[in-house]
Parts: structure tokens; C-alpha cells; sequence
């Protein structure tokens, strides 16, 4: 053909880029989906906020760019990673949508991202205006603290400021402490201008914090407040006591001069000034008693036990911020001879003892043996110091002045012609003197 020129067939045929690919998905609660061509984010009143979360997802085999992202329309805007940004294969990136405006009435916008485009729609409908003592209401209302049975009011008020007539929505309270006083205006109609008032009244059952939630139609807020710990009574610590010795069982009386308002519960301890001894202690074992009371209650008894040794016994008591102590001595005594007995062994005559000695010096046991007849049988009385042994034994011992003795003496002759026999010991307190014991 006479002025054609054929092209070579591999100019003629060009390829064409592969073209990104991206998908718009919203992101709810309950998961992601695919977004709808229109996208309501609901309604809200003027000066409220409503927002809707989207995922823009590269489902290309290839990394692409995503360009700038979006929202024509009044009221919309949209927070977004930096753009433009290069997105690899099967990778998302979130971005949110928020809408807000002070006129009332219907909006939409026009979503753009990527390749994606969807409508959004909200609207910003007529409200009623919330007061709480003369305040816009807020998401808290705090009634303070105040003691358990008294009430505290909060006055809150519902204003129709538009240009229609509304209906208040239904008002509750949910929570213990908290409760609407008299009949709310739930389900009246208020025209323009006109309000309507009630009244929540917080009365605390008991001290601590307190919390509940206001309903008033689709709107919530939080009701907090504080019962406070009433004051307690005067406390006063005293003991019930045989005799302020050793080896004795007392009680520790804590009482208050008028009945307790709410239950409550402290703790005794009780501190020894004196050498170790782990008998002195509340019955209920150790050196403090936890103790509980009910509303009402004046007095509790803590039982103790005064141990073996000399000293001061301090008793403390305290319980919220009432608090006393109480010091109790307990003086030195001759030792005390708790046991005796004897026995016929094979080498003559085993003398056994328990007892205690509070000033922790027995110096000196001086034994006397007797016969059928009653008259003590020679040598006569055997005595011996013991200073050494028992400072030994108390050294090592946490018993306090408890005691155990064990002495054997030898007899030359007839073991069976000794009837009975007695001991005295003596210390830093005095002496004491067993009766006469017969042997076994």
C-alpha cells in the first residue's frame, strides 16, 4: 500500500499499571464490615459529638499509596495517620470521622478515601436543657459527704429553650443511697421556654463511698457521695482482776460512755515491760485481740493471763479514733509451790515439783524429811543452794518464772520408814513453804 508505514506490533500494544485496590470498612463494636454506601452516625443534640471509626485496607498484591482522606460536608472532620502514606499488601490503617455542630437539622458528607466513597448522614435534633442548683448538669453530681441517716438535696430543673413543645423523658434513679424525692416530671410536655424541677436526695446507710446513676432519657449521669464515720464515744480502758499478781486470769474491759452509733471494730495489744515470758497474753493467744462491736454495744471483755514474772503489764485499746491504755503492775512474791509430790525410788527418795518464781532468784531449797511419828528424821533439814541451777534454767528459759524441780536424795537404811517430807524455797521476793507431802 502505496504511503503506509505498518508499525511493529509490539509498539502497539502498551501495558497498563495494575491499579490499587482499597476497600473502606467500619469499624463497630461488634467487628468490621464492609462500609455501606450510606453511613448514619446517628443523632446527637447542638454541642454534642458523634464519631464513626472506618479501616481503609490495601487488598492489592502490591504496596500502594493511600492519598488524603476526606469528609465534604458541614460539621465533619476526620483524624487520620499522616498522608499521603504507602500501605503494604492486605494492610489497613484506621482513621476517624467526628461530627459536632450547634444548629439544629439534618447533615451529610461525602467520604472520600482511596478509591472509596460512601455518604455520611447525622443530625443534630431539638433538647431539652439540664440544670443541677442553677448549673448546666454535667456527668457527675456530688452530694458531698455527710453521716449515715441524714439526707443531702441536689435541686435539678429541665428547660425547653427551643422553639417547639418537647417532652421531658422518663427520669430514675439507679443505686442504693440515692433516690428521687416526689414525683419527677418524666412525660410532661413543656412548651417554649417553660421548666420543670426535682429533687435527688442522698441518705447514706453507712459510711464509705457511695454511687448511683441518674437516667433521663437517653442521656446518664453519675450521682456520688460519702457516708461519714460518725464520731465514737469516749473510750476507757479498765481490767477485772482478782489481785494485780502472777498466775493470774483477768479481763480486759473496753468500754464507751454511750452506746456505739454503727458497728465497728479494733484492736487491744498488750506490751510487758519485764523479763521475757510468753505467758502473759490474751486468751485468745499472742499480745494482741482483735475485737468487733454492733451498733449499740458499750463494752467488750478481752480475757488475759498475768504469766509467772514481775513487771508492768500495758494494755492499749483503740478502735476508729477513740484509743486508751492502761497500765497494771505486777509486783515481786515469794515463789509459789504450784505442785509437790515424792516417791520411793531404788537409790532412796525422789522430791518433784512445778511452781513459779516471778522475780526469777530462787537462791535457796531446804528440805525436811519425817517418819511414821511425825518427827524429822536426821540429819534434820537438808539444805541446798540451788542460786546457780536456777539462774542457768532462766537464762534459757521463755516460760517466764515457771518451774519444774526434780531432786533425789539417797537413803541409808529403810527407805519405807520415811512418811513424808515438806520443802522451802526462798528468793528475792521472800520464802515460801510447801505443806507437809506425804511419800508415795
Amino acid at each position: 500500500m502505496t504511503g503506509a508505514r505498518w508499525l511493529p506490533l509490539w509498539l502497539a500494544v502498551l501495558s497498563a499499571p495494575a491499579a490499587a485496590q482499597f476497600t473502606l470498612e467500619v469499624v463497630e463494636p461488634s467487628g468490621a464490615r464492609t462500609a455501606p454506601p450510606v453511613y448514619d452516625l446517628g443523632s446527637t443534640y447542638a454541642g454534642g459529638t458523634l464519631s464513626a471509626r472506618f479501616r481503609l485496607r490495601n487488598t492489592s498484591a502490591a504496596t500502594a499509596t493511600a492519598g488524603a482522606i476526606k469528609a465534604a460536608g458541614v460539621g465533619f472532620s476526620v483524624s487520620a495517620p499522616a498522608l499521603p502514606a504507602a500501605v503494604d499488601p492486605q494492610v489497613a490503617l484506621d482513621f476517624t470521622v467526628t461530627f459536632a455542630s450547634a444548629d439544629l437539622g439534618s447533615y451529610s458528607a461525602v467520604l472520600s478515601a482511596a478509591n472509596a466513597t460512601i455518604l455520611l448522614t447525622a443530625a443534630v435534633a431539638p433538647a431539652l436543657s439540664w440544670r443541677v442548683e442553677g448549673a448546666p448538669l454535667g456527668t457527675t453530681v456530688d452530694f458531698g459527704a455527710t453521716l449515715p441517716g441524714a439526707t443531702v438535696r441536689r435541686q435539678l430543673s429541665v428547660l425547653n429553650s427551643t422553639p417547639g413543645i418537647l417532652l421531658v423523658p422518663a427520669i430514675s434513679v439507679n443505686g442504693a443511697g440515692f433516690a428521687l424525692e416526689g414525683t419527677p416530671p418524666s412525660g410532661i410536655a413543656l412548651k417554649p421556654q417553660q421548666s420543670a424541677g426535682f429533687t435527688v436526695a442522698f441518705t447514706p446507710a453507712a459510711p464509705g463511698a457511695a454511687a448511683a446513676l441518674l437516667l433521663f432519657g437517653d442521656r446518664v449521669a453519675v450521682l456520688t457521695g460519702t457516708g461519714l464515720v460518725p464520731p465514737l464515744p469516749h473510750l476507757t480502758l479498765s481490767v477485772d482482776l482478782p489481785s494485780a499478781a502472777s498466775g493470774q486470769q483477768g479481763a480486759l474491759i473496753v468500754a464507751f460512755d454511750s452506746p456505739l452509733p454503727i458497728a465497728a471494730s479494733g484492736t487491744a495489744t498488750l506490751d510487758f515491760r519485764g523479763s521475757w515470758d510468753t505467758s502473759i497474753a490474751f486468751a485468745a493467744g499472742g499480745r494482741s485481740a482483735a475485737f468487733s462491736l454492733a451498733a449499740g454495744d458499750t463494752r467488750v471483755s478481752l480475757p488475759f493471763q498475768t504469766g509467772t514474772t514481775a513487771g508492768t503489764i500495758v494494755f492499749s485499746a483503740a478502735l476508729g479514733g477513740a484509743a486508751d491504755s492502761l497500765a497494771v503492775q505486777i509486783p515481786g512474791a515469794p515463789p509459789t509451790i504450784a505442785q509437790i509430790a515424792a516417791a520411793r525410788i531404788a537409790s532412796g527418795i525422789e522430791a518433784r515439783m512445778t511452781g513459779w518464781d516471778n522475780t526469777h532468784s530462787v537462791s535457796q531449797a531446804v528440805f525436811t524429811f519425817y517418819d511414821g511419828a511425825g518427827s524429822p528424821i536426821a540429819p534434820g533439814s537438808i539444805r541446798v543452794d540451788v542460786t546457780a541451777d536456777f539462774s542457768r534454767y532462766f537464762a534459757a528459759s521463755s516460760a517466764g518464772g515457771a518451774f519444774t524441780l526434780r531432786a533425789d536424795f539417797p537413803v541409808t537404811g529403810d527407805a519405807a520408814q520415811v512418811a513424808a517430807f515438806e520443802v522451802s524455797l526462798a528468793g528475792h521476793g521472800g520464802t515460801v513453804k510447801s505443806p507437809r507431802t506425804p511419800v508415795q
